[in-house]
């Protein structure tokens, strides 16, 4: 089962034009890149970071800041308008 840890690491590499398994960046034309859609990832992304939150509190535990909720993958590949 996936935890929304790693649920959110997903949400937020798709939220800024990333394949969250291969790490390539999405295409310009992937619905995932439509402005409409990359607001609701960055909003779905929030919102699991605020569960997670809660349920430290609620384990007695501190939040854990956003910086240590584990990375997305980084794309390994330049967008061609930068590379060069």
């Amino acid at each position: 089962m996936m935890s929304p840890a790693e649920a959110r690491s997903i949400v937020e590499a798709l939220a800024i034009g990333v394949d969250p398994l291969s790490g390539e960046l999405l295409s310009q034309h992937a619905v995932l890149r439509q402005p409409e859609v990359v607001r609701a990832l960055f909003l779905a992304s929030r919102a699991l970071e605020t569960a997670l939150s809660r349920d430290e509190e609620r384990e007695g535990g501190e939040a854990a800041p956003a910086a240590l909720v584990p990375p997305i993958i980084v794309a390994r590949r330049r967008p061609r308008a930068l590379a060069a």
